[in-house]
């Protein structure tokens, strides 16, 4: 009868205590015991990094005063001229509350139409086109704006300043040319004619102020001269 093959000489399972090696002299166990080799511990990642947008890309040079920015900039200083037109003053003539006072003299009928005369910068057409243009002016700059952008975007300009921010009047403007200036290094004219327009409408502001001031003072004065008149 052959006698069974013998395992080689080495590390196995000690068959009297799991968990542990024990070495086999290719005859019999020893006393040799080891503790089995650990499973090698997983290398740890990094935590992805945050996805971060890229600089916006710098095209040095390129031309960025387009036609639609100009109109944005200098519209409104059409809109501030056409105010300078509009009867301010009519609004305290007291033409008609000194015919009321004389009414009760014989034959002393006031002109009607001469009440009428504060209320004739509504009728006037100049307050209407100021008006109306008005509004078309913020409509239109709208447009304007979204037009800008397509056009600087068609120019090579990455990521211009967004067109809605239109609708809060000034910012677009303002926005826009400092971004342009950042991409480009260009675009420096349409901020002075931003400000050179913003400077005559507070001008303007400053005369048509003065005019109502005056108007009052007026309107103030003659009610304290015929203000006890009776008749």
């Amino acid at each position: 009868m052959s006698t069974p093959e013998q395992p080689v000489a080495g590390w196995y399972p000690d068959p009297q205590t799991p968990g542990i090696l024990r070495f086999w002299d290719g005859a019999t166990w020893t006393a040799h015991t080891s503790a089995p080799n650990p499973a090698p511990n997983p290398v740890a990642q990094p935590a992805a990094a945050p996805m971060v947008a890229p600089e916006p890309r710098k095209s040095p040079g390129v031309d960025t005063n387009t036609v639609w920015i100009w109109l944005i900039v200098l519209l409104p200083l059409a809109s501030s001229l056409l105010a300078l037109l509009v009867p301010w003053r009519s609004m305290f003539a007291m033409q008609g509350w000194m015919a009321f006072n004389s009414f009760a003299q014989p034959d002393n009928m006031p002109d009607m139409r001469m009440f009428m005369q504060p209320f004739d910068i509504f009728f006037s057409p100049w307050w209407w086109a100021i008006t109306l243009f008005g509004f078309a002016i913020y409509g239109f700059s709208a447009w304007f704006a979204y037009l800008d952008q397509r056009e600087l975007q068609q120019r090579g300009i990455d990521r211009p300043f967004p067109w809605p921010w239109i609708f809060l009047s000034i910012v677009y403007p303002i926005g826009r040319i400092v971004v342009a200036i950042r991409r480009t290094g260009t675009g420096w004219a349409p901020l002075w004619g931003l400000i050179a327009a913003q400077v005559v409408g507070i001008i303007v502001g400053v005369v048509i102020s003065a005019q109502i001031t005056l108007a009052t003072l007026q309107f103030l004065t003659t009610i304290a001269r015929y203000g006890g008149y009776s008749g």
